[in-house]
């Protein structure tokens, strides 16, 4: 008697926690409740990729979702290529251009580095649900470097913090804040072909939302692919101005993202993401060589891109034990693991440029890869250790 009162108590008491812990996590509870199937996507593949060596062996198995462009500056010889002329989602990699129209900017005397910016205009472009935790994180490493006074911040150090963190509703204000005519010159002067420019993220979020289109998923899939671009990036940045302003419109999205979020799939939003702009590793490592041989614009400019992206150096530990330069800006968001860097090996002198984007990524493959951020030790590692250039070259060879 008194052991079965001993389990009747337990088993009360696991109930009652349980509910308390499902019921204040509900609705993290019923969005992977529905996305169980999404979950098990790529299963077979946690197991493999458990080193970097699994993870260069998905990426030959798998063409179709893997593309590198690894460029030793001067050995031409020793270059890397892999699907290096395929279109793939820049993701926020897309901010390396927001950073270098600033650069362009303020070189030409338009933006001072010294004017601030108020963070609660900056806030207006946070969706809810949308990399939260990272806006949070990105204001809260400001305060404590001390950038932050009486809510603003200066340009100059806002374009470190996109550089680290890639904040959306950062990225989202800087966009805004420049003149449009700056990405038709970046695209000609840099001769992108197959580059498109930085949109909003707010806007593109917004655009792939069913409920808040008024259009099914596939309607949108139609409104991308059977217009012309720019139809489609003008639709994109009229949804984060209408988002952006103060007003019934912002407060219906608000309410609904807040219940919701975009309200599709883990699968759809993956799938999504190939609305958003798009670049080849060929054409950003042609990019990222002008940058470090400072012939980005000019010297002024590509100096202070490089700096900005050099945020590893300081932030990021023991990076100095393997590189005596390097720079960076990453992605990781549902489906996608991309990254472009530059890196100068401590060990040979070597500098190499990169570009490597993981795309259409199974969904439960991209939460194991995801979680441990393998991208970015593959990418590193891919500069300065002998054994990983070779086994990616052994994966290209077979």
């Amino acid at each position: 008697m008194k052991l079965l009162k001993f389990f009747g108590v337990f088993l009360i008491t696991a109930i009652i926690i349980f509910g308390f812990v499902i019921g204040w996590n509900w609705k993290t509870f019923t969005v992977f409740l529905d996305n169980r199937e999404a979950l098990l996507e790529g299963n077979e593949w946690i197991i493999k990729t458990s080193s970097l060596k699994g993870l260069s062996e998905y990426m030959g198995e798998n063409p179709d979702h893997s593309s590198i462009a690894s460029v030793p500056i001067n050995q031409p010889d020793s270059i890397i290529f892999y699907q290096e002329k395929r279109a793939r989602t820049q993701g926020t990699t897309s901010n390396f251009f927001i950073l270098l129209a600033y650069a362009i900017e303020i070189d030409r005397g338009n933006i001072s580095t010294d004017e601030q910016i108020d963070w609660d205009q900056l806030d207006s472009y946070q969706l809810p649900g949308v990399d939260e935790s990272v806006h949070l994180e990105t204001y809260q490493t400001a305060v404590e470097r001390g950038w932050i006074n009486n809510r603003t911040i200066s340009i100059e150090n806002s374009l470190y913090l996109l550089a680290q963190y890639n904040d959306l509703a950062l990225a989202d204000y800087l966009w805004w804040n420049l003149n449009p005519e700056i990405w038709d010159f970046i695209k000609n002067d840099l001769s992108l072909i197959m580059t498109d420019m930085p949109l909003p993220f707010s806007g593109l979020y917004l655009a792939v939302s069913p409920d808040i289109q008024s259009m099914s998923f596939e309607s949108i899939s139609d409104l991308y692919s059977e217009n012309p671009q720019t139809v489609w990036r003008d639709h994109v940045i009229q949804q984060s101005e209408r988002f952006a302003k103060i007003g019934t419109e912002r407060a219906q999205i608000m309410e609904y993202m807040d219940q919701n979020r975009l309200g599709i799939t883990f699968m759809q939003e993956r799938d999504a993401m190939t609305y958003f702009p798009k670049t080849t590793p060929e054409e950003m490592t042609n990019v990222l060589n002008r940058l470090i041989r400072q012939e980005l614009i000019n010297e002024n400019v590509s100096n202070r891109l490089l700096n900005f992206m050099r945020w590893p150096m300081e932030y990021q530990s023991r990076i100095e034990s393997d590189f005596s330069d390097y720079g960076a800006i990453y992605d990781n968001r549902m489906g996608l693991m991309n990254g472009i860097d530059f890196g100068t090996s401590a060990y040979t002198g070597d500098t190499t440029v990169q570009a490597f984007y993981l795309d259409m990524l199974p969904i439960g493959f991209w939460f194991h890869a995801s979680g441990g951020h393998m991208h970015q030790d593959f990418m590193q590692r891919l500069i300065y250790d002998p054994a990983m250039i070779q086994q990616m070259n052994t994966v290209l060879n077979n």
